[in-house]
């Protein structure tokens, strides 16, 4: 599958790659429709929206649709659409009810339940996960919005930003890449690490996948990452219990010279409905 560069500051890179804390809201619009007002402007902020994905649609029907939405539904009687921001979100301020989700009928819905989820550990917190009534199906979502009072880790307003919804069909892509330091407990004898955030929940992690990154260095050298870290359960491994591995991959480097490019390979991992990830070319 064909995909783009995108050039962006050192630092946090949100990418826009052409693969082309839970809070429940009980009753509140999930049912309900009501036209979309305007577009608020977006905030005066560095942090963007970097990607918003239809990773899961309703696999169980409510028991009564004409009822009163249950307060606990089941997850598989709700659509997941993973959203991630390009800088950490602030988990204490998660509400349901300040995601708005545009369908395809024209119509906006609320959440029923926003969370820090899935890469929860304390140095990411960039993902988070909307479950509702979407319209996944004959009236799709489209666009999401950010129209309440949630906030990125550093204080920063995230109202008025916004995301186009990519399909359930749409290839796992990487969209935020971070540099950050090895440590003993992360890529522990490395001497750096580049963190990529994908779109959907990554998993089928094997050490030959290394071979199909590359990456390119400063000063014109090209090399695969030595190792990955921070993924849950990898490819030929017993299936772990408890949570699914989530959408953050730690690609573990030895040398100190900066990368200046990545290249995945298309096919390399899967997300969890075993769709194979998109190829992608990031110059940061």
């Amino acid at each position: 599958m064909p995909s783009l560069p995108i050039r962006a500051p050192l630092g946090v890179i949100a990418l826009a790659v052409l693969a082309l804390a839970c809070v429940d809201s009980g009753n509140y619009g999930v049912r309900g429709r009501y036209p979309s007002p305007e577009p608020e402007p977006a905030p005066a902020t560095k942090v963007t929206l970097a990607s918003a994905h239809l990773g899961r649609v309703a696999t169980a029907a409510s028991a009564d649709p004409q009822g009163p939405e249950p307060l606990e539904p089941a997850e598989d009687q709700l659509d997941r659409i993973l959203l991630v921001f390009s800088h950490p979100v602030d988990a204490l301020t998660l509400d349901p009810r300040a995601f708005a989700v545009l369908r395809g009928d024209g119509h906006r819905v609320a959440a029923v339940r926003a969370t820090l989820a899935p890469a929860d550990e304390g140095d990411e917190h960039r993902s988070v996960t909307l479950l509702g009534h979407f319209g996944a199906g004959q009236q799709p979502p489209v666009t999401v919005y950010v129209f309440g009072e949630v906030f990125a880790a550093s204080g920063e307003p995230l109202r008025g930003l916004s995301a186009e919804i990519s399909a359930l069909e749409v290839a796992d892509r990487p969209v935020v890449l971070e540099r950050l330091a090895a440590d003993a407990g992360r890529c522990p004898g490395a001497k750096a690490v580049l963190r990529s955030y994908w779109s959907d929940q990554l998993g089928g992690v094997g050490e030959d996948d290394l071979a199909g990154i590359d990456l390119r260095f400063a000063d014109g050298s090209h090399a695969p990452p030595v190792a990955f870290d921070d993924q849950a359960r990898r490819e030929g491994e017993p299936a772990l219990p408890g949570p699914a591995d989530d959408n953050v991959l730690d690609l573990c480097i030895d040398r100190e010279q900066a990368v200046v490019e990545v290249r995945f390979a298309a096919g390399l991992f899967r997300d969890d409905g075993g769709r194979e990830t998109a190829a992608a070319q990031i110059v940061l």
